[in-house]
């Protein structure tokens, strides 16, 4: 083929190509970057799940629609945690508006959202925000008629998959938390526990300080260290009938059965 007509069937082949597909070939791929964070005096179990979008919010009274989306765990960060958003530059119009917004969901609820505005990219908005986010107000909890997690005498009745070594005497594993004050005791069946906690709906975080100084039997001995590292581990509690489990992540630590005051 003579070269005239080699470049004739190039320039044909141009013109058959849409623009638009030219233009996504000059297309690229951006980030948008920044933290998430709150206020509130909680830590984030590992399973926490955070969800920083990108939207394009031009259109007044219409959804907004998204350009990136980026979704991870926590996986034991705590607040402020990095993010990194990605886009294409192809859907992103200089004329346009975006925003960031965020929220965390912790067993599946949302707990966490930004109800702020972040404008980031265009109108000489950065490319990258801090983004902070307020607790959600959950529905009405339901009437529960069975033992609180608070001011309940918890009988330990199981640790790590085992039952408990009894006590010595009258001194049996158990926990008792004290909403006021934020702490909570405790014994293991030898010496006495004291430390602190934090609950925030299902998630819970023990901060144990000090024990009494009381030597036992071996076997004792080792339950204190086992219950002393199970009450380090949990994340989250749940209460079924009379049953407090302690969890970290999706493995149950330790149970305890609640106790009439008489019995305690």
């Amino acid at each position: 083929m003579r070269p005239l007509a080699v470049l004739l069937v190039l320039a044909l082949v141009l013109i058959a190509v849409p623009a638009s597909a030219r233009a996504q070939t000059n297309a690229q791929q951006m980030n948008v970057t920044g933290t998430v964070t709150y206020r509130e005096r909680m830590t984030l179990p590992p399973d926490a799940a955070i969800d920083v979008r990108l939207e394009d919010t031009s259109v007044q009274d219409a959804p907004a629609k998204l350009i990136g989306e980026s979704i991870f765990a926590a996986q034991g960060q705590q607040v402020p945690i990095p993010f990194q958003v990605s886009f294409n530059t192809a859907d992103v119009n200089p004329a346009h508006i975006y925003q960031l917004r965020a929220n965390i969901t912790i067993n599946g609820t949302e707990t966490f959202a930004s109800t702020s505005a972040y404008p980031v990219i265009t109108h000489g908005a950065p490319m990258s925000a801090n983004v902070v986010l307020q607790r959600v107000a959950g529905p009405e909890a339901q009437k529960h008629t069975g033992p609180k997690l608070h001011g309940t005498y918890w009988s330990l009745v199981e640790l790590n998959g085992k039952p408990p070594v009894p006590g010595m005497g009258r001194t049996q594993p158990y926990i008792r938390l004290h909403r006021e004050q934020g702490r909570f005791e405790g014994s293991s069946g030898c010496n006495g526990m004291t430390g602190t906690y934090i609950v925030e709906q299902s998630a819970l975080q023990f901060s144990p300080s000090a024990t009494t100084l009381m030597m036992c039997p071996q076997p004792l001995m080792e339950q204190e260290q086992g219950l002393m590292a199970a009450l380090k581990a949990t994340s989250s509690y749940k209460i079924e009938g009379d049953t407090l489990e302690l969890s970290n992540g999706t493995a149950v630590v330790a149970r305890f059965k609640a106790l009439p005051k008489d019995q305690n």
